[in-house]
């Protein structure tokens, strides 16, 4: 386990004062969740639980992305633990408030962050998605299980089988966003010292009750199955996700996260997945060799 000290060896800065412990992810360009950014997310949040000092944490980041999900260059390597689902059931495991204080988007593994989170405060400009899709995959650390016990499962399904991203009002009117704020790291810092002060219960974004219809939820994934585009490429992440969603509407937390688990192991040995993630590659070499335009 690490100590405050050690937490400055990752890509995370952190300040504690007056009882709350502000964990800063600074791990430029876009704040991706790398190995070493999970490690410390885990050693922040176990120096958390053991020490009584700490009252509350924020987490925050620098720069105009709050995070940007996976982090590209891993991909292909082995799967370093923790992994990114553990990392989440960490942070919702903790035993005193923990409060994401967004600003920019929240994309793909960041937004999950966010969920497994007890509390989201975000800037009017962030934007939330679940682009995984379009890589092959399905949002698999609790992404599945979580968006739609907050927000139901039509819109989760919608975010999740189009990658489209929601802005921060249609997150907040939606549940999956709890206030928006101009300056969310102050708000955080002031919430948190109230909610600690009222010995307030933490909420769980597992135990979300957008689901309790479960008639019409069910209704909700059945028609957005049968609008399935047929798409061979993104086709199997897509059934991947039906199956997930239906499993949050019909099953406990626990049980559907390992139906999720499942799932994107399959996801991630599907021939597809290969084939996206290698055309993402090559669009992205494509664009660092494009020269850019002459100016007249």
């Amino acid at each position: 386990m690490a100590d405050a000290a050690s937490l400055q060896d990752a890509p995370l800065r952190w300040v504690l004062e007056d009882g709350l412990l502000t964990v800063t992810i600074d791990h430029p360009p876009v704040n991706a969740l790398s190995h070493a950014v999970r490690t410390g997310l885990v050693d922040a949040v176990e120096l958390v639980d053991r020490t009584p000092a700490i009252r509350a944490m924020i987490l925050r980041s620098t720069g105009a992305i709050f995070i940007g999900g996976a982090d590209i260059r891993e991909f292909g390597g082995p799967r370093l633990d923790p992994q990114l689902n553990a990392v989440c059931d960490r942070l919702d495991a903790c035993e005193k408030p923990i409060i994401a204080a967004m600003q920019g988007v929240a994309l793909g593994g960041g937004f999950e962050v966010a969920l497994a989170s007890h509390y989201r405060v975000a800037a009017p400009t962030v934007e939330v998605a679940f682009p995984e899709v379009l890589l092959g995959l399905l949002p698999g650390a609790g992404g599945t299980q979580r968006a739609p016990r907050l927000c139901g499962a039509a819109l989760a399904l919608d975010l999740m089988l189009t990658g489209k991203r929601l802005r921060a009002p249609d997150a907040l009117q939606a549940g999956l966003l709890d206030v928006i704020h101009e300056d969310p790291v102050a708000h955080a810092r002031t919430w948190a010292r109230s909610l600690v002060e009222a010995g307030a219960p933490l909420p769980r974004a597992r135990d979300g009750r957008a689901l309790r219809d479960v008639a019409a939820q069910r209704a909700a994934v059945a028609a957005a199955a049968a609008q399935l585009p047929d798409d061979a490429l993104y086709r199997p992440a897509r059934e991947q996700i039906l199956a997930c969603v239906r499993a949050a509407v019909e099953q406990p937390y626990a049980a559907g996260a390992a139906v999720e688990a499942e799932a994107f192991l399959a996801c991630l040995a599907s021939p597809q997945r290969e084939q996206l993630v290698r055309a993402f590659f090559a669009q992205r070499e494509a664009r660092k060799a494009t020269p850019p335009p002459e100016r007249n």
